[in-house]
């Protein structure tokens, strides 16, 4: 996306040209949300149906696209639920990989498809949840009978699910960010909102990224407005550690401390990943910023190693999404990823909630 179109779009941008650009938008979001009232009227009036698996279904999504954490947000769910001894399958759309048919990226033991197949999510998911099979397709009513189908699962978790509106949930999980909990308020394609803040609705659960903050009451009540009998619980990504790429090696925080770094990625949010490098005491002495998603070639990759030599940068460290987009071509030296782990506050109280086996909720 174009640099200024995206700060108008996220609403960081509110000169009176970003304002005659959302005027020029404003029909197309209008035509954009009575098309979807008519979709879900006929699911609210029983025309069609939502498919229901034979196991529970929880799906993790968000409101807006991308940066609130909710690819960390599955991994820590997932793993919840295998230390309360379930078995899980993730389901995954499989945004920017090539396959096109329903395929199994990881049967929890063997990682099957690379990032460029399956997309970087599931990819990433796959590798970094030993034990948990992934599986992607468009279709997630057909992906959902090929999981139960081959993994026999207790409880499937919806990757980006929040608007996969075909497929019955036992329970939504909504990821928001307290800065920007409804983003820039406005629906696509005037603002970055998937649908209308009432979609808070479907809410079981509302994970709340806090970014450190402590002042969020006024989100958390906004929140508590729209989402009705939502539990809210906060949580709050935080570095774990970096690995080195060429072996895997763990290494601690501490490591970056003082360390000249050019950094890359194509992430929703890069200035967060920015930020968390120079509060580790990093001295980012550049950036490199990719779009979302974005599958790297060879000439990106000699992009970045000619920038590291011209700005002299010890290491190059990027994200974890964006190393598995590489599938593995790492030509340049001292390559590093900063590795995330998402903190929920009442972490046994969310572990309870989340744990619906054996219990139906409404979607």
């Amino acid at each position: 996306m174009v640099p200024y179109l995206e700060r108008v779009i996220l609403g960081e941008d509110r000169s009176p040209a970003s304002w005659l650009i959302r005027a020029a938008l404003w029909p197309f979001s209008i035509i954009y949300r009575i098309g979807l009232a008519i979709f879900l009227g006929f699911y609210a009036i029983g025309v069609r149906k939502r498919h229901r698996l034979s196991v529970p279904v929880i799906s993790v999504g968000n409101l807006t696209f991308g940066g609130t954490g909710k690819t960390p947000a599955v991994q820590t769910i997932c793993r919840l639920l295998r230390e309360r001894g379930r078995k899980v399958v993730i389901l995954s759309r499989g945004h920017g990989g090539s396959a096109t048919a329903p395929a199994v990226v990881s049967d929890g033991e063997r990682i099957l498809l690379t990032a460029s197949e399956a997309g970087d999510e599931p990819a990433l998911l796959a590798k970094s949840l030993p034990g948990v099979p992934v599986v992607v397709g468009k279709d997630r009513r057909i992906t959902g009978e090929l999981a139960c189908e081959r993994f026999s699962p207790d409880v499937i978790v919806l990757d980006d699910g929040l608007q996969y509106w075909q497929l019955y949930r036992d329970l939504d999980i909504i990821v928001l960010s307290a800065a920007r909990p409804l983003g820039s308020g406005f629906v696509m394609p005037v603002g970055d909102l998937r649908e209308p803040a009432s979609g808070l609705k479907r809410a079981g659960i509302v994970l709340m990224n806090t970014g450190g903050r402590t002042d969020i009451e006024f989100a958390e009540k906004r929140v508590h407005n729209l989402a009705g009998g939502a539990d809210i619980f906060r949580c709050a990504h935080k570095p774990d550690k970096f690995i080195r790429a060429s072996d895997g090696e763990p290494l601690d925080l501490s490591w970056a401390n003082g360390r000249s770094v050019l950094a890359f990625c194509g992430i929703g949010r890069p200035a967060s990943f920015f930020d968390m490098l120079e509060s580790l005491g990093a001295s980012v002495v550049s950036r490199i910023v990719f779009p979302d998603h974005h599958n790297y070639t060879d000439d990106d990759i000699a992009r970045i190693e000619r920038e590291r030599k011209s700005c002299g940068a010890q290491v190059v460290i990027t994200t974890e999404k964006d190393l598995a987009r590489l599938d593995g071509r790492v030509p340049i030296a001292d390559v590093y990823t900063l590795a995330i782990k998402l903190e929920v506050e009442e972490i046994l109280e969310f572990a309870e909630h989340i744990d619906i086996k054996n219990r139906q909720t409404p979607a």
